[in-house]
């Protein structure tokens, strides 16, 4: 049950993205918000993406059509990656990766992209 639950999020995550909810590229530092605890909030899936394989804190809400996903990176925690995708006020996804699999193809199949990283996401999001 969790792993449908999981899919249907990834799948909407992907047609929010592809329909372009996401705000623009904020590559300018100027746009960067920090939290009080120092969390960076995102506006777009190239600035997660960045915090996610550094496992730095950030967060990423996209909203379309009266749903909103949000993806946070909490950082650090027990030696391994904190990461969570909420979907309305379900947790759909909390993970907890080790560090060497911070990796492009795990980023990509977290979003529904299959890149042959089922046990890495299997072992990581129990």
């Amino acid at each position: 049950m969790k792993k449908e639950i999981i899919l249907t999020v990834f799948i909407i995550l992907g047609l929010m993205l592809v329909s372009g909810c996401a705000p623009g590229n904020d590559s300018n530092a100027a746009n960067v918000q920090k939290t009080a605890d120092g969390k960076i909030i995102c506006s777009d899936i190239q600035c997660l993406a960045s915090h996610f394989f550094s496992c730095t804190p950030a967060e990423l809400k996209m909203a379309n059509e009266g749903q909103t996903v949000t993806i946070t990176v909490y950082g650090l925690e027990t030696e391994k990656c904190h990461f969570t995708m909420v979907f309305g006020s379900v947790t759909a996804a909390e993970c907890h990766f080790n560090q060497e699999d911070l990796t492009q193809k795990v980023f990509n199949q977290m979003f529904g992209n299959p890149e042959g990283q089922d046990a890495i996401i299997d072992e990581a999001c129990k």
